[in-house]
């Protein structure tokens, strides 16, 4: 039973069993457990909602007299105009471990399944990818440990400044996703977060000149590729670039290349994968069928775990960069995967294809009324331009000497069935 007498500290301590209330604020006792410690406790119903609100502070005499006493006088402050105080220390212990890294996490959640923009689609596994990638590189190291709320447009600012000393397209695209993740946190879909100001709401004034890449390599430079790869580089890489040359694929669409993607000779990039979220495919050369062959699940397999090889690919393309100068006597321009892609599209007018099937050949989707009406797939005229595109190659190869390195199967390669 709770006793009402003298609320001192002589009277505290030689309190032995059961609890004394303090009568100059409401709902603050002193209780005694059974095992002789001595604990503050709050007890009292919300004004006008009437649920009875009970908590507790810690230890006497850890805790004063004068200690639970502040703590009751907070406490009743929001119970006489309705505030439940346990929700509000809730929301408190939220916002204190609300992280960048943990609203980050959030984010990325809402992402993978549709909720992490306006346009409410789930995003592909490549943009997942771009996006964990700016986060580990550019974001985290920064930022990660502290509060989302405490992060200003200054921190941002500082963030993109410093990566554009060094890689302005980078710098654009970690603006773009900085836009992104903290109008999330700040709008009603991420309202786990609740962030209240969006920092981030005029970055898109820093935004960095980028000038559009012209690179493609000329017949003679494929020559020098095609020599410098036989010679020097390792198999699966070997493979790997010559399958960018010849299907005009992208990058990661090549790598990430799954066997049970090919059949009877036709590549299909499934739609998962692709840049616009179409099917793709390619009617492979005897060349291409031979390059792209695996006895595994994947195409590109990984050395050292189970997966796709996706390390090593930039070193062996410097690699080859640098002895295709050697070979040439001079410098060459520096050059990226998707330079084949344009290489391949600007020889298709010299090949005599026709725009809709050089278009199509690179994944590209019809525009406007012809993207709804017209539904013809150019299947054949494809097939029939990466064959022309693979005798092109193979003939340079003849020339520089070295299409039995390059495994070119002998005898000439056949329009497909």
């Amino acid at each position: 039973m709770t006793r009402k007498i003298a609320f001192s500290p002589a009277s505290l301590d030689t309190l032995n069993k059961g609890s004394i209330r303090d009568p100059l604020y409401p709902g603050l006792s002193l209780e005694v457990l059974p095992s002789g410690k001595k604990v503050w406790r709050y007890a009292r119903r919300i004004s006008g909602d009437g649920e009875l609100v009970r908590m507790r502070l810690g230890t006497y005499p850890a805790h004063t007299i004068a200690d639970a006493r502040n703590w009751a006088k907070g406490l009743n402050d929001e119970i006489e105009v309705g505030i439940d105080p346990r929700e509000a220390r809730r929301l408190a212990d939220t916002r204190d471990s609300m992280t960048v890294a943990r609203a980050h996490e959030l984010y990325m959640e809402a992402t993978r399944e549709g909720r992490g923009s306006r346009s409410k689609r789930k995003n592909k596994p490549r943009t997942i990818q771009d996006k964990l990638y700016i986060y580990r590189c550019d974001i985290a190291p920064r930022l990660a440990k502290k509060s989302i709320y405490a992060v200003t447009e200054r921190d941002l600012i500082n963030l993109v400044l410093a990566k554009g000393r060094t890689a302005k397209v980078r710098a654009n695209r970690l603006a773009a996703e900085l836009k992104v993740f903290f109008g999330w946190a700040a709008s009603l879909r991420g309202l786990i977060v609740g962030l209240e100001v969006d920092p981030s709401r005029r970055l898109a004034d820093l935004r960095f000149p980028e000038t559009p890449r012209s690179r493609k390599l000329s017949l003679e430079e494929i020559g020098w590729l095609l020599e410098a790869v036989a010679k020097e580089e390792e198999r699966d890489f070997r493979r790997g670039m010559l399958l960018w040359l010849l299907t005009a694929a992208r990058f990661s669409e090549v790598i990430r290349a799954r066997s049970d993607e090919i059949e009877n000779g036709v590549w299909t990039i499934p739609a998962a994968r692709s840049k616009n979220s179409a099917p793709h495919s390619i009617q492979l050369g005897p060349w291409g069928r031979h390059l792209i062959s695996s006895e595994g699940e994947w195409v590109f397999p990984s050395p050292r775990i189970a997966g796709p090889r996706t390390n090593g690919w930039y070193p062996a393309k410097k690699r080859a960069l640098a002895l295709m100068a050697q070979i040439a006597g001079r410098e060459i321009d520096h050059f990226v995967p998707h330079d084949f892609r344009r290489t391949a599209r600007s020889n298709t007018k010299r090949l005599k294809v026709d725009y809709e099937t050089a278009e199509a050949m690179l994944n590209h989707l019809k525009v406007g009324m012809e993207r709804i009406y017209d539904g013809y797939e150019l299947e054949e005229e494809k097939a029939a331009w990466f064959l022309k595109w693979e005798s092109e190659i193979v003939e340079i190869a003849h020339q520089s000497g070295v299409a039995r390195l390059l495994e070119i199967p002998e005898g000439p390669i056949k329009p497909p069935a």
